[in-house]
């Protein structure tokens, strides 16, 4: 029976989420998070096939659980990082009002303030009283000088968005090469190599910096409510712990250890699947003692794809030999319409 996602997913998502809050509503810490070394596929003539196969492995066994986990060997230098943040606390301490200034009067491009949208459509009772999402954003789309698409923020900010954009392609082609080679292990076919990258030839990406507040006088809103990412997979830097997830049927807190990035699984890649990977749920704790800065980067979630074929019908779900597909042929552009 084939899955109409925009059933499939919302419920899914509170039945996963009721669980785990009657087991407990707090996340714990986890001690033993996977860290996955990638080095190998971003620098492959200095790897040999071996380590390049026990990547393969911890993205399969990861995928399959919990749907996320961190990686190093990425190649991005600290010194961008601390650009980032800095850019980023410089842009979010402006006035409410200069900030507006670099609003593009919606929520996918340039400056949101808080409390203007709700991210997990679950909880969109229809009710005046339901609470919005306890950040402010600044997005940018990639690649960055697509004018018509981005509003410009400060010099400094943009440069440093930019720049970090330019640097995650190379480490988004190599995680999407390391996710096709799962997929082909996993279903017994032979996928082209570059195949999950290809099919989303002309898509592009987003790149969100978010501030989410310290706790004190905000007791009573949500930060990031329980959801998963639309897209195929979200590439995420933080300044600071925050990050929630449910893994093993409870909420636990993400480490976000220096030089490491968080990779969850979106429900595109779900859908490409067959429901392999696991869509990873994820909401930001209420409790912070200092404002966290976030910079996820949602791959092929930004305009729409110029490429008529896969922006029309998209990829059927991948399938080993018989097995029936539970979800319709779907493309990141065509989801993201038919969810929101």
């Amino acid at each position: 029976m084939i899955s109409e996602p925009h059933k499939y997913f919302p419920t899914q998502i509170k039945n996963v989420v009721d669980a785990a809050d009657a087991i407990s509503p707090d996340a714990i810490d986890n001690q033993s998070y996977p860290v996955i070394d990638v080095s190998p596929w971003l620098n492959p003539s200095m790897s040999s096939d071996k380590e390049k196969e026990d990547v393969v492995n911890q993205v399969l066994n990861e995928a399959i659980t919990g749907g996320s986990f961190n990686i190093i060997g990425h190649g991005i230098d600290d010194a961008l990082f601390d650009r980032l943040y800095t850019a980023a606390r410089s842009f979010f301490s402006m006035s409410l009002e200069q900030k507006m200034g670099f609003s593009s009067g919606d929520n996918l491009i340039g400056y949101v303030a808080n409390r203007n949208e709700s991210v997990a459509s679950i909880h969109k009772s229809g009710s005046p009283q339901e609470q919005k999402d306890l950040r402010e954003t600044f997005s940018m789309s990639s690649p960055p000088n697509n004018i018509d698409g981005n509003v410009e923020g400060p010099h400094e900010f943009h440069n440093a968005m930019a720049e970090y954009i330019e640097q995650l392609q190379s480490v988004e082609k190599a995680i999407k090469q390391i996710f096709t080679a799962a997929l082909s292990s996993a279903k017994g076919i032979d996928l082209p190599a570059t195949y999950l990258k290809d099919v989303e030839e002309d898509a592009t990406g987003l790149l969100r910096a978010s501030r989410y507040p310290s706790t004190p006088g905000f007791e009573d809103a949500t930060k990031l409510l329980p959801h998963s990412d639309l897209g195929t997979i979200t590439i995420i830097a933080s300044s600071e712990e925050g990050l929630e997830e449910i893994r093993d049927g409870r909420w636990y807190k993400v480490p976000m250890r220096k030089g490491e990035l968080h990779v969850s699984v979106g429900e595109v890649y779900t859908m490409w699947s067959n429901g392999l990977f696991k869509n990873n749920i994820h909401r930001v704790g209420k409790e912070a003692k200092k404002d966290r800065i976030s910079f996820p980067y949602f791959t092929s979630q930004g305009k729409l794809s110029s490429n008529e074929s896969v922006m029309d019908d998209g990829i059927s779900p991948i399938c080993s030999n018989g097995e029936e597909p539970r979800f319709p042929r779907v493309s990141p552009e065509r989801a993201w319409y038919a969810l929101h």
